[in-house]
């Protein structure tokens, strides 16, 4: 009889000790705190400056962009509506080995990727631009980590970049010194006209 309540005894201690480690590890469960989630810090205005088309020059990679926010991780030069590619920093793009053409339209087009701790905000919200001309977006992954874009330019010839200023090529006037030939003979008229009179 003895012998049963020893037995009895043991299983019960042996039952209420599993008991105590299966609550023990529950209650460890349930306070086992969940890892804090990233928060990355939202960039909403993008702007990256390049080499517009220039007739008679090749397209490049070069581009400028402000901060370490994010990068550029791809541009590429398409020609507005032929689709041929004038410039790629993808290797496996085949290139067409031409210069820009005055007249012609070419579209640039960027991703731009964000750094550590940074992600792009929601597309509606995002202003994105290409040398200060408003840029259309056509992709953002869900994440934010990677925004592409693009924007169209027309070549013009070298000699017109600068606003003409400067008057044209065949020796004509510009408008500005055609407005100071006027004024200079205007000038010159009135001080006829007062030296008749008498008039200093």
């Amino acid at each position: 009889m003895k012998s049963l309540k020893k037995i009895l005894a043991i299983t019960l201690a042996v039952i209420m000790s599993l008991g105590i480690v299966s609550a023990a590890a529950f209650a460890e469960d349930e306070t086992e705190v969940a890892p804090e989630e990233t928060v990355n810090e939202i960039i909403s205005v993008v702007d990256v400056t390049v080499a517009e088309p220039v007739a008679g020059e090749y397209a490049t990679g070069d581009c400028v962009f402000e901060g370490n926010d994010y990068a550029v991780d791809f541009l590429e030069w398409v020609g507005f509506e032929t689709e041929n590619i004038y410039f790629s920093t993808d290797p496996e793009d085949v290139i067409t080995e031409e210069p820009f053409t005055a007249g012609n339209s070419y579209v640039v087009c960027i991703t731009v990727e964000a750094a550590e701790g940074f992600a792009f905000d929601a597309q509606e919200n995002l202003i994105v631009s290409v040398n200060g001309y408003e840029a259309q977006i056509y992709d953002l992954t869900e994440d934010g980590k990677e925004l592409s874009f693009s924007c169209l330019f027309e070549c013009e010839a070298e000699e017109d970049i600068g606003g003409g200023d400067e008057g044209d090529t065949d020796g004509g006037f510009s408008f500005d010194q055609f407005l100071e030939l006027i004024k200079s003979v205007f000038v010159t008229f009135i001080r006829f006209i007062g030296s008749l009179l008498g008039i200093e």
